[in-house]
Formats: structure tokens, C-alpha cells, sequence
């Protein structure tokens, strides 16, 4: 079973739940709460809100910039960089905050 990432209450009552589209997708959680997910067999990165609510997409399949092969994994760092394992392509990609 894959696994769904879920954000809990204090008192721990399930607020949101997720289901990643299909078994690779990755998930990253900013220092302001946005959730990023690497959404593999599509390409691409979603943010969220760490409500849920969806802000915005990145990526289509491709070897440039903003392009991804099955990416991997997301991270984000500290300052607010988001950085993508592009499995298919052997690199990492970074992307500045509100890039």
C-alpha cells in the first residue's frame, strides 16, 4: 500500500490526507508548512498549501530547464529552495524561492 502523507491536528483528529499519484510520488514540507510533491509518473512538482488547498504545478517531460524524467524526490531547504531528484536525467535540480 502506498503510503499517504496526512496532516494532524493538535489533538490528533486527521485534517488532511493525501494520495500521491501512483506508488513513487515524494513528498517535502517547507518551514511555512507548503507541501511539495514530486508527482513522478506525471513530471512534475505540485505545491500545496499545508491545508491541502493546491497552488501550483512545475515540470513536463524533457531534459531543460523546469523539465523533468521521473523525478524522484523533492527537498527544500531552509531557505525556501526547492531542490528535484531527476532520476531519469542523473541530476538535481534547484529552484529560488517563488521560482
Amino acid at each position: 500500500m502506498a503510503a499517504r502523507p496526512s496532516v494532524l491536528s493538535i489533538d490528533p483528529c486527521l485534517v488532511v490526507e493525501w494520495i500521491p499519484a501512483g506508488p513513487n510520488g515524494r513528498v517535502a514540507v517547507a518551514s511555512d508548512g507548503s507541501i511539495y510533491v514530486s508527482d513522478t509518473n506525471n513530471h512534475r512538482i505540485q505545491k500545496f498549501t499545508s491545508e491541502g488547498v493546491f497552488v501550483n504545478k512545475w515540470g513536463t517531460d524533457g531534459t531543460g530547464y523546469r523539465q523533468f524524467l521521473y523525478p524522484a524526490g523533492v527537498a527544500v531547504a531552509s531557505d525556501g529552495s526547492v531542490y528535484v531528484a531527476d532520476s531519469v536525467n542523473h541530476r538535481i535540480q534547484k529552484f529560488a524561492p517563488g521560482q
